[in-house]
């Protein structure tokens, strides 16, 4: 949409005042410290530990112990980026983040029902995390087409609740492993406190969600694997989730915009930013 086009319909663009961004000065020192205290906060829980012998959803609380360390560490990391952003939700951005997190959802169940029994059969670990970046896609894309904080999170939960809904082989727990993917795109896209959505951030915010599921994925469920093929394991997963979820979730971005779906958002009118 074209500056044109706001003199025509009298609108200015989305968070700006007469068609101009307004930019605030970073508090620099404050995001810094509160990143530091979101990664002391995430290693004092791993340090101590969940208590054994609790059981939730079928799984002992001490095994969650990684996964709530990592929830501790990107929610607050990605408070911080929030916080610093203050950039509030539209009626708009709520539907679309919805649409797409359906959607992705949908990918997954159909992903998880056709391709993954094919292709798993195929490739035992560490090889097989070439392809975890089609399940952090929806959360890379959600982040860049609504460039709001929370956007990665909220898709990425939406499209896994839905998969889990539709029926996923993994029962509830893809649940909380699309919060804490949503999380890992989440948080770059907050480091860079949401004024960047060009290529090397979508790249970066795949790689964080690549680290993610890569660290679960290797300890909860491959735990027999040796060190250095854990390593491979989540090296490769950052690897699917840069091309796959960052490169793809830019590309897919470029393309809704120049069909004029995104119009009402501002990916949609930065195309040529994207």
């Amino acid at each position: 949409m074209s500056t044109t086009h706001h003199q025509h319909t009298g609108t200015a663009p989305e968070g700006t005042e007469s068609g101009r961004t307004a930019r605030r000065p970073v508090p620099v020192a404050k995001v810094v410290a509160g990143l530091a205290a979101a990664v002391v906060s995430g290693a004092a829980v791993y340090a101590v530990g969940l208590p054994s012998g609790v059981e939730i959803f079928r799984t002992d609380l001490a095994d969650l112990t990684l996964p709530a360390a990592l929830l501790v560490t990107l929610v607050l990391g990605s408070v911080v980026g929030i916080a610093s952003a203050r950039a509030p939700w539209r009626v708009v951005d709520i539907v679309v983040a919805s649409v797409l997190g359906v959607a992705g959802g949908l990918l997954f169940s159909v992903w998880n029902a056709v391709a993954y029994p094919l292709v798993s059969a195929a490739v035992v670990p560490p090889v097989s995390a070439w392809y975890v970046g089609v399940w952090l896609l929806p959360g890379v894309l959600g982040g860049l087409v609504i460039r709001k904080p929370g956007a990665a999170v909220y898709t990425e939960l939406v499209a896994a609740a839905l998969s889990a809904l539709i029926g996923s082989s993994w029962g509830f727990s893809v649940v909380w492993y699309g919060l804490l993917q949503g999380l890992g795109a989440e948080l770059v896209l907050a480091l860079f406190l949401y004024r960047s959505f060009r290529l090397p951030v979508a790249l970066l915010a795949g790689a964080g969600a690549g680290v993610v599921v890569g660290v679960l994925d290797s300890i909860l469920y491959y735990p027999e694997l040796v060190p250095v093929l854990q390593l491979a394991y989540v090296g490769l997963a950052v690897v699917s989730g840069v091309v796959i979820a960052g490169l793809g979730s830019w590309a897919l971005t470029r393309a809704l915009a120049r069909t004029g779906a995104l119009a009402p958002l501002r990916s949609g009118r930065d195309v040529e930013r994207v």
